[in-house]
């Protein structure tokens, strides 16, 4: 039996050989459009495409990026000067492209571009630091792609984006890791999307390098900067000797992992541009391969005490013997004192957090509940106990939140927990919205922005807000993603945001462990409440196929958004349950274990068919998506 699985193994590998080894023709007449071409990356690639004869066009930050890359170079390479982050910028380069490639198309654009401080522990960090990274990194893919689609569909062409390992994996707090979830999550979508037009999709995931991303007098500068302007209460928590000892630990790290050969890279790259038949996923480096990759797909438990600074490997052993009976019993346990315990709630307008806020004020907590409307409001407080307090706040708006969080702490403030001055138990990040979804060619950017606003950027805000109390009270942060943070099966913001929402909680779960914080992800499948709202979907869906160029309408075809609706209907019949208890009670365990758990999987379709699934290669995956969506 072994020697039949070795051959069989042995045939696959020679087959999958055999068939990445073929190439494509005519790369003369080939376009390829790269940012991030300055240094690095991008600088490597853009002269290497150009020795093989590609004819590319390279994105640069500056004039002197631009003038260097000229002169080592042919004369068939183009510059232009980019910005990501920057819409106008991205649309001056998208029309030199169109006047450069003409009706033939753009074969290829690599997402190179990209940035990497701060980062740091997350109550290091305000909102402020995390938006510069988030519209280079994860907007400016986003931009520059929805910009030169349509060009690279008339070539059946390629996209190729640069993600990293720690799109997989968030040993780290900051907003690095953030992007690069949500890369990967928009990465996904796209190839699942594309696929029916001959566009295919690759995301290169790259260990440790030694490009600017991982210069480490720039990452040893950052970190200084941001441990001196904290407040002496924070440097207190951390104690006198932390920023030294992690900035020697950072250097031992980065020495250990770090790779020179950049080619390991630009060659992932270049076959993912040239090769017949790419592959959906690249992981250059010894360090990707063998310890980042194979650590993502652990238990929590394990990986955390991997990435830990303060544990060592023979810490991550656990005792197989009794694992199941010791899980139980500490699963169960349950903290005292229900009626001193004040949690504030997001999104209690309906749904979940509506749900949630009746459930607790049940079981004696002090409930703070956010609410978007003033009817929002005054039903739940007409529904709840005199103990139960409603505010209104708006997770976009950072003014809203201030108001919020001096609110609370003036609740917290006037009866604490005994011996815990001023402290708040629970934080949950419930507020969330769905539309726009649909296939990623029928957005703009602003479409992802009206949802990261609310589901990503509006979960960190709130966050970074609260902690102070949150650390004071040594209490619990609640974080909804969805089971689409784990698996990208719709186009749009949602799986994005969710994506982004899990790489979040875990650098904050890591970091807030040494202060007694715990953090948990709920990850709910399929249920009934205004985020699957089938009105509000197809309303928006409607919007979105109205405004469609007539080109890309007739791309799909007259029928399609018909059965997408149909489809995408039958779906959500199956799938969603109106039972949001088994939410909420996932939520009230987070709140009142000892010991919670750090995620929690919510619904019979979230354990048995999309957390196995997004498990499984990433071809069998896209098979079963397309099984649920209409083919153009």
């Amino acid at each position: 039996m072994l020697l039949s699985v070795l051959g069989l193994l042995a045939l696959w590998l020679v087959w999958r050989w055999y068939r990445e080894g073929k190439e494509v023709d005519n790369k003369g007449q080939k376009y390829v459009y790269i940012t991030g071409c300055d240094t690095g990356f991008g600088n490597l690639l853009a002269k290497h495409l150009d020795r093989l004869g590609f004819r590319v066009i390279a994105g640069c930050y500056t004039e002197k990026g631009e003038d260097e890359l000229k002169k080592s170079a042919s004369d068939k390479l183009s510059t232009v000067q980019l910005d990501v982050s920057d819409s106008a910028s991205v649309g001056r380069a998208t029309d030199l492209i169109k006047a450069l490639v003409g009706p033939q198309g753009l074969w290829a654009v690599v997402n190179n571009a990209g940035i990497s401080v701060p980062s740091a522990p997350a109550d290091w960090l305000t909102i402020e630091d995390f938006k510069p990274m988030l519209a280079v990194n994860l907007c400016g893919v986003i931009d520059v792609t929805l910009s030169v689609l349509p060009l690279i569909k008339m070539a059946r062409g390629r996209v190729v984006n640069v993600a990293s390992v720690f799109g997989r994996i968030s040993p780290f707090g900051g907003p690095y890791c953030v992007s690069k979830y949500g890369v990967e999550a928009f990465n996904d979508s796209l190839r699942v999307n594309m696929k029916p037009f001959g566009v295919k999709v690759a995301c290169i995931e790259p260990g440790f390098f030694r490009t600017n991303v991982t210069d480490i007098v720039i990452l040893k500068s950052s970190v200084r900067k941001l441990w001196d302007r904290l407040p002496q209460e924070v440097k207190d928590d951390y104690g006198p000797n932390f920023l030294e000892l992690s900035l020697v630990q950072l250097e031992q790290r980065c020495g250990q992992f770090i790779d020179g050969d950049l080619m390991k890279v630009v060659g992932c790259m270049e076959h993912a541009i040239s090769a017949l038949h790419p592959r959906t996923r690249y992981s250059p480096g010894w360090d990707a391969k063998f310890f980042w990759l194979p650590l993502s797909y652990m238990p929590t438990c394990f990986s955390d005490r991997v990435v830990s600074p303060c544990l060592t490997w023979t810490c991550a052993v656990a005792v197989a013997s009794l694992a199941a009976v010791v899980w139980y019993v500490r699963d169960a346990s349950v903290v005292e004192a229900f009626h001193q315990k004040r949690v504030f709630i997001t999104g209690c307008d309906s749904g979940f957090g509506n749900l949630l806020a009746g459930q607790l004020d049940r079981r004696g907590f002090h409930v703070i509940a956010a609410c978007l409307t003033e009817k929002g409001a005054a039903d739940l407080a007409a529904a709840a106990s005199p103990r139960l307090k409603t505010l209104l706040m708006d997770v976009t708006d950072g003014a809203s939140i201030r108001r919020a969080a001096e609110f609370v702490s003036g609740e917290v403030g006037e009866q604490g927990e005994p011996g815990v001055a001023g402290g708040l138990w629970g934080l949950v990040n419930n507020a969330g919205r769905s539309v726009p979804i649909g296939p990623l060619d029928w957005m703009q950017l602003e479409d992802f922005q009206k949802v990261l606003d609310v589901n990503l950027t509006g979960v960190i805000h709130v966050t970074l807000q609260f902690l102070p109390l949150l650390k004071k009270g040594q209490g619990r942060v609640v974080n909804v993603a969805s089971i689409l943070g784990r698996l990208s099966i719709i186009g749009g913001g949602y799986c994005l945001s969710k994506y982004g929402v899990e790489a979040f909680s875990d650098s904050l779960r890591r970091n807030m462990q040494p202060f007694g914080l715990k953090v948990s992800i709920i990850e709910p499948g399929f249920f009934k409440t205004n985020v699957t709202r089938l009105d509000l979907i197809e309303a928006d869906l409607r919007r979105l196929w109205s405004r469609l160029p007539e080109g890309v309408r007739h791309s799909y075809g007259p029928a399609y958004f018909d059965d997408y609706v149909r489809a995408q209907a039958f779906s959500m019949g199956i799938l969603s349950s109106p039972d949001l208890s088994k939410v909420t009670w996932c939520m009230e365990h987070a709140l009142t274990a000892r010991y919670p758990r750090t995620r929690y999987s919510a619904g019979w379709d979230a354990k048995l068919l999309w957390i196995p699934l997004s498990y499984l290669p990433s071809f069998v995956s896209d098979f079963f998506v397309r099984l649920l969506l209409p083919s153009p």
